[in-house]
């Protein structure tokens, strides 16, 4: 008598085979170090990288890989060589000054064992956005804490805010059924809720909030529910 065949492992099999030969051919990151686990299209990353943005970048890369519904990334930051929290903040500090994208006046840093702080006042989101990732290159770096806030020259009101995001998002040609994303503002946070049906249209909706007027923080709880076939 045959075995049943357990499609849904099977899925999960294909996914976990696609995101290791994803990891593999990035070269922005070692994949040898990361162990890829999937259950019911949930990816978990776990294992060590030397950089903080290796980790976000092996998220990044699980996200695009179809069939993935949700990714949790477990990867720990393991430098290859201890650098002092002095050394440190020199780096962070010499990024955000290179960094045309940062007004570096307006952040506030502090580096202990290993975990960058960021603080102040800047002028969008995307300063907010491009500060974290400057730090996330700086080796040495084993966590961001990110605690910069915005303040837009005029600040808006959430409605208007959530009428620019919702028609950000009906704009977007990367989004298929813009009317599944639920959204949501108080006080210039934006929470986006409901399906979606690719990763790609995750990432798209989360970007269209983040560059919205008046934005001063995205919660993307969006998942990744396909209503369309797949080929």
């Amino acid at each position: 008598m045959t075995e049943p065949v357990d499609e849904l492992a099977l899925d999960d099999a294909r996914i976990a085979a696609d995101v290791r030969e994803t990891l593999q051919w990035d070269p922005r990151l070692d994949a040898s170090t990361i162990r890829v686990e999937v259950l019911d299209g949930i990816v978990t990353l776990a294992g060590s990288v030397r950089l903080l943005a290796e980790s976000a970048i092996a998220a990044e890369d699980a996200w695009r890989v179809k069939g993935v519904r949700q990714v949790i990334n477990d990867i720990a930051v393991n430098p290859t060589a201890v650098r002092t929290d002095t050394d440190i903040l020199a780096d962070v500090l010499n990024a955000l000054r290179y960094d045309p994208r940062v007004d570096e006046h307006a952040v506030i840093l502090q580096v202990v064992g290993g975990v960058v702080t960021l603080a102040g006042t800047v002028g969008s989101s995307a300063e907010v956005h491009a500060a974290e990732e400057d730090a996330w290159f700086t080796p040495g770096v084993i966590a961001v804490t990110n605690t910069l806030t915005v303040a837009p020259d005029r600040r808006r009101p959430d409605s208007d805010i959530t009428a620019d995001v919702r028609e950000a998002l009906t704009r977007d040609a990367r989004i298929t059924d813009p009317t599944r994303i639920g959204v949501e503002v108080r006080n210039g946070t934006v929470t986006l809720s409901g399906g979606v049906d690719r990763p790609e249209e995750r990432r798209a909706a989360e970007e269209d909030a983040w560059f919205t007027a008046g934005v001063q923080e995205v919660v993307n709880h969006l998942i990744i529910s396909p209503l369309t076939p797949t080929v």
